[in-house]
This record gives structure tokens, C-alpha cells and sequence, in this order.
């Protein structure tokens, strides 16, 4: 480690950048092990430099992706099992990473 932090993306597979590259930091690519977290969200290292860890997608179970974050999502329907919003003809799931408009 080289104190300097990065931040863990809300989810490894989501499309976009991650909340973490906001702050400076790359997302985590293969980490998922969380050495700290604050009010950013959770973080880990790769190559001996921090990295920020995605939240897992939970809109995947359902056979759904999870919305990009490089944009402000629109919540379109709300269920119980989340928020939702469509993308690409699509409906993605709204995780912590995405901003609401």
C-alpha cells in the first residue's frame, strides 16, 4: 500500500465509471476483499495501491443488469425488491453507486 486510497465500484460488472474514480481512485477490477470503508463505500487494494469495490448488482438474480452510473438515473418503478429505470430499451436495477436525477 501507498496510503493513497481508492475507491471499490458498487458493482464489478456495472457499466460506467465507478463511484471511486470520482475521488480519484480507480475502481477494483478482481477485489473484492474490503480493507476499509467510509462514507464513500468500500474499499481494497490492487498492486499495493487502493482501489474502490463495487457493490454486488442485485438486479443480476432477477436476469436484469444493474444501471450505469455515469449518468443520474431516473426511478421509473419501485417494487420490493428495488428501484428501477430503463436503459438500452432495458430495465436496470438502481444501486447505491447511481445518482437519482
Amino acid at each position: 500500500m501507498n496510503n493513497d486510497w481508492c475507491g471499490i465500484p458498487n458493482s464489478l460488472t456495472a457499466a460506467g465509471s465507478c463511484w471511486a474514480t470520482a475521488l480519484g481512485y480507480p475502481c477494483c477490477k478482481t477485489t473484492t476483499e474490503v480493507v476499509y470503508t467510509d462514507e464513500s463505500g468500500d474499499w481494497g487494494v490492487e498492486n499495493n495501491n487502493w482501489c474502490g469495490i463495487p457493490p454486488p448488482c442485485w438486479a443480476k438474480v432477477l436476469g436484469y443488469e444493474c444501471c450505469n452510473t455515469n449518468k443520474c438515473r431516473n426511478v421509473v418503478y419501485t417494487d420490493d425488491d428495488g428501484k428501477w429505470d430503463v436503459e438500452n430499451n432495458n430495465w436496470c436495477g438502481i444501486t447505491s453507486a447511481n445518482t437519482i436525477c
